[in-house]
């Protein structure tokens, strides 16, 4: 019997392109929360272990631990989201589609299924034991930094999946192609950075939400307060107000240090992904030219916008933190952080400015508007990406690494104290987490729109039809 005829004949289960596309949407967007953050906070807690061993800082200690207990309670969901996605989601609503793309991309997910063993072993190995290697540090370590690796081989491989589908370049008839295909390299780097920076958004959304909670119906700690003794009841006694409260204290001010320590990291790496970013665009434009169309001037150009602001928000939002725990710290140069801060918020709306004000260009030209706004036409010059996009981008990058490492260089000096943070300061940590969370809900929504009608791009398309009855062509450069 042909298992294709049988295929073929199957009635699909009950849906449109758009209920199932919805579907879709809403279980991996949930999935890629928690999967960035697994594989982004596995580094930030091996950088934390490795410092805690370093300099015995157990701060460090504390935050390394809580990340593998957080990755333990998200673990269960983040797996029940992803079966749930291949088992119902892709072979009940995109049967012929998935059939398809797991035969080409077989041996990629077959390693991928590998490293998530691995990093099951590796990660419940650790929370069970934590405390039994608390002698041996040096091996709990060495497992920590398996299990980011494995965690990253692991994105490596889906990125492959992933990437094959925007640009093909002959990846159904070459397993080189298919792990080489343009947008892979550039996909992966994007990746790796954004874990990161995700991770430490959440790190700083935690250590906020935790502030705040202590500081709620309590007053704040000043910066490097001293610790000032209550009226003594008794000789060598010690009030016990006065040791609730010190020990309060402490919880405070721990949570704001793990509020800075993810805010450093959430901006810091995000200063990175405008170049990642348009590498990653140039690949798309060069070799899958109508997604690139689609994204910079069809109908999701607008909403790249949206990202684009949402970009500068972040790099705003961190520079308006720095400033407030400068200012309350004391700390030198505050006004030239607030200067920073001013500036970053006019690139961001320089860098958000529509080029045109329609739904896509060709709406703007269709209704007559080739001109500029000023002339009655409906084209916004000032929202062009050359030279008033690009100029923007690079602006907010130059200027939002002054802030961080005017920020870093009064940390080294011992400019920011202790209790020099507010619950200002905590509320933009707050705002960052949730900013970072949509930027990444708007990104993916971008990259998989793009290849519409197209499943595959230029091979399989919504309708799980195949556009191409051979395997596409391999690119001349990759050719022996």
């Amino acid at each position: 019997m042909n298992p294709r005829l049988v295929l073929d004949s199957l009635s699909p289960v009950s849906g449109t392109i758009f209920t199932n596309g919805l579907i879709v949407a809403v279980v991996v967007l949930l999935h890629i929360q928690i999967a960035t953050y697994l594989t982004g906070s596995s580094t930030l807690a091996t950088v934390s272990e490795a410092i805690s061993m370093a300099r015995g800082d157990e701060r460090h200690g504390r935050v390394a631990r809580m990340m593998v207990k957080s990755q333990v309670y998200l673990f269960g969901f983040g797996s029940a989201t992803a079966i749930t996605f291949l088992i119902f989601v892709l072979v009940g609503l995109w049967g012929v589609f998935w059939t398809a793309l797991q035969q080409i991309t077989f041996w990629a997910m077959v390693f991928e299924g590998a490293m998530f063993l691995v990093e099951i072993v590796l990660l419940y190995s650790l929370y069970a034991n934590w405390d039994r290697l608390q002698a041996h540090r040096r091996a709990r370590l060495a497992m920590m930094v398996l299990l980011n690796i494995a965690l990253w081989w692991q994105m490596f491989l889906i990125d492959i999946v992933a990437s094959f589908m925007l640009t093909p370049n002959g990846g159904d008839v070459s397993l080189l192609n298919q792990v080489l295909n343009p947008t892979s390299l550039p996909l992966t780097i994007h990746r790796t950075i954004g874990n990161i920076a995700w991770a430490g958004a959440v790190t700083a959304f935690v250590g906020a939400f935790n502030y705040l909670r202590l500081t709620r119906h309590q007053r704040e700690p000043a910066p490097d307060a001293p610790q000032a003794m209550q009226p003594l009841r008794s000789i060598g006694a010690m009030a016990a107000g006065h040791l609730e409260w010190e020990t309060k204290r402490k919880e405070i001010l721990h949570w704001e240090w793990v509020t800075q320590w993810g805010v450093i990291w959430a901006v810091g790496l995000t200063l990175l992904q405008p170049w990642v970013g348009y590498s990653y665009a140039k690949e798309v434009q060069l070799h899958a030219y109508g997604a690139w169309y689609t994204m910079m001037f069809g109908d999701l150009s607008n909403v790249f916008l949206l990202q684009i602001f949402l970009l500068g928000a972040i790099f705003s939002l961190g520079s308006l933190y720095f400033w407030r725990r400068m200012v309350r710290s004391g700390a030198p140069h505050a006004r030239r952080q607030l200067m920073l801060t001013v500036v970053l918020i006019l690139l961001t709306i320089l860098a958000a400015q529509p080029a045109w004000f329609a739904p896509t260009y060709a709406d703007a030209i269709a209704a007559g508007g080739n001109r500029a706004w000023w002339d009655g036409g409906l084209l916004n010059p000032i929202g062009n990406f050359i030279p008033f996009k690009a100029s923007a981008l690079i602006g907010m990058v130059l200027f939002g690494l002054w802030s961080v490492t005017s920020y870093l260089s009064a940390l080294s000096r011992g400019h920011i104290k202790p209790g020099g943070s507010g619950r200002g300061a905590q509320r933009a940590a707050l705002a960052i987490g949730v900013t970072v969370s949509i930027m990444m809900i708007v990104m993916g929504v971008i990259r998989e729109h793009s290849r519409q009608p197209y499943l595959i791009n230029g091979e399989i398309t919504l309708h799980q039809q195949t556009t191409n009855n051979a395997p596409s062509k391999p690119s001349p450069t990759l050719e022996p």
